[in-house]
């Protein structure tokens, strides 16, 4: 490191100079005189070509599979849609008819929030028809899992919330009673 140092400390004059060497452009062009013509090599058109058509072959090959795999792919996210919708159905169901059972003080009260709960049917059958339009949107099947999810969370705070009335209301008829 210390001979770098020196060597350019020393020739610092000839490093700081912009301008190349003396004769560098008649060294440069001699070098391009003696440069021989490049010659185009049939073997290696031959091998580029070759390239060429494999590559394009291997193109269609997967565009072709490609299409006939999207149908396979389709079949297989609508059967999970269905699977998926048939079990929050299943859930919802169940639910409904815990909420249906209980015993209400007013029947009023009871009928509005069953009717309520049925309102949220509205939205899960647009978007049902939504997904009968575009399919392959994954908003639509995403805000679909998120509605269903949403409306057990509601029936399961409803089913706790009675399951706590009821708690209480025995708790105080045992305290009348004794």
């Amino acid at each position: 490191m210390i001979d770098l140092e020196k060597h350019i400390m020393e020739h610092r004059s000839e490093l700081d100079s912009d301008l190349p060497r003396e004769g560098h452009e008649e060294r440069f062009l001699r070098k391009l005189e003696n440069k021989p013509a490049r010659r185009v090599n049939f073997r290696h058109v031959l091998q580029i070509a070759a390239s060429v058509a494999i590559i394009l072959a291997s193109g269609i090959v997967i565009v072709q599979q490609n299409k006939s795999g999207n149908r396979t792919a389709e079949n297989e996210v609508l059967e999970s849609i269905m699977e998926a919708d048939q079990y929050y159905t299943t859930q919802v169901s169940q639910r409904y008819e815990q909420i249906r059972e209980f015993n209400f003080e007013n029947p009023e009260e009871k009928a509005v929030l069953l009717d309520e709960i049925k309102e949220l049917d509205t939205y899960q059958q647009q978007l049902m028809n939504d997904l009968e339009a575009n399919p392959d949107d994954e908003r639509v099947i995403n805000a679909l899992i998120r509605h269903y999810q949403m409306k057990l969370d509601i029936m399961d705070q409803i089913i706790y919330q009675l399951n706590q009335l009821k708690t209480e209301t025995e708790n105080q008829n045992e305290k009348k009673s004794v």
